[in-house]
């Protein structure tokens, strides 16, 4: 079955009848202020870059990512989205029995599950505010070939302290259990990221994508971090010109943007607050702790949350449905944290919601 997400606008607007250019998507994790103009830019003067293969190889990308580390870009490889990359890492590994830390991205299971992988689970649990069980997840290692860990986590937005998560991989290196590591949103967060930690003996493999900081979703560019001798390895398995040159030349153009990338980080950080504050005014909403750019929402009567999700539907504003999230259930819904004025649409949405639900219940 394929794994639904967010962002789906498609389907949003066949369902509710709302144009597609007139949905408030709070349901994909992407930044409201991109692409950067630099981007944009960039783009309408690439119409002449399509009449040529790409670099199959992806060179001048990977060096440009090797030097922002900085890693030699024999450490790095070009992908067709981070996705692509996680598959290509799977397949190559093809482990009898993976570990994931649940709720957490979806496709991680799907891959799996694709590859007829045993899977076993660490729950994280409300009570602690979705935080990692350090210990926990250590004592799940046994018996396991590889382990995905989405870093900060989605759709909970938590994380572990660096010098918890390198005692983690060195822990699994010491058990012979591979990590894949998934540091899509880490570019919000940068201090989190252990991408300076690759070495030639690194027994783990980091995913990072343009997609959600610098808004592309559509030109699907990520990139790996790994020893040489897996990047080398990957991309022999790897389909010829999975990056394309578009994306390539792009991604350049995004990571040299530092005032886009200090701008974005210093709205999160205020808006995100500020989100917070107001949701949690909101009678029968439970908002969680968060470092990324999205917030882990509990209706507190799961049986009201799908009338919920389908009042503000019809008002065109595009929730991120959590049910099938193992570990959550019926009660969850995420929100991306978007610019104040669709943010203030939001609220008012949810405040009007309840206070007509309680109008009815009198």
């Amino acid at each position: 079955m394929k794994v639904r997400h967010g962002g789906e606008l498609r389907q949003f607007s066949e369902k509710f009848g709302v144009p597609i250019q007139s949905v408030l998507d709070f349901s994909s994790n992407i930044n409201p202020w991109g692409p950067p103009e630099s981007v944009k830019k960039a783009y309408q003067s690439c119409v002449e870059e399509l009449q040529y293969y790409p670099d199959s190889e992806a060179m001048e990308f990977r060096r440009e990512v090797a030097h922002l580390l900085p890693i030699w870009p024999e450490n790095v490889i070009a992908g067709n989205g981070a996705m692509e990359l996680v598959d290509l890492a799977l397949r190559f590994l093809r482990p009898k029995r993976a570990l994931l830390i649940e709720p957490t991205f979806l496709e991680y299971r799907h891959l799996l599950n694709l590859l007829g992988a045993e899977i076993r689970s660490v729950r994280l649990r409300e009570g602690n505010s979705f935080q990692f069980p350090l210990n926990e997840i250590l004592n799940a290692l046994q018996s396991v070939d590889v382990m995905v860990l989405a870093h900060p986590n989605n759709p909970t937005g938590t994380f572990l302290e660096k010098e918890n998560l390198l005692t983690l991989l060195r822990e699994a290196k010491r058990r012979d259990i591979f990590v894949i590591l998934d540091e899509a949103f880490v570019d919000w967060m940068p201090d989190l990221s252990i991408a300076r930690e690759i070495r030639d003996d690194s027994y783990f493999f980091i995913v990072r994508s343009l997609t959600k900081f610098f808004s592309l979703p559509g030109i699907r560019i990520g990139y790996g971090l790994g020893s040489r001798k897996l990047v080398e390895k990957l991309i022999t398995h790897q389909v010829s010109w999975s990056c394309n040159r578009l994306a390539q030349k792009l991604g350049i153009v995004a990571f040299r943007d530092t005032a886009f990338a200090e701008e974005s980080r210093s709205w999160l950080a205020a808006e995100r607050d500020w989100l917070v504050a107001h949701l949690g005014q909101i009678p029968l909403l439970k908002v969680f702790p968060s470092v990324a750019n999205f917030l882990l929402v509990k209706h507190a009567h799961q049986l009201e949350k799908e009338p919920l999700l389908e009042a503000i539907g019809k008002q065109g504003i595009y929730l991120r449905d959590l049910t099938e999230f193992p570990g959550l259930g019926p009660s969850y819904f995420r929100v991306a944290v978007r610019k104040r004025e669709d943010n203030l649409k939001l609220i008012e949405a949810l405040s009007n919601h309840f206070r007509e639900s309680e109008k009815v219940k009198t």
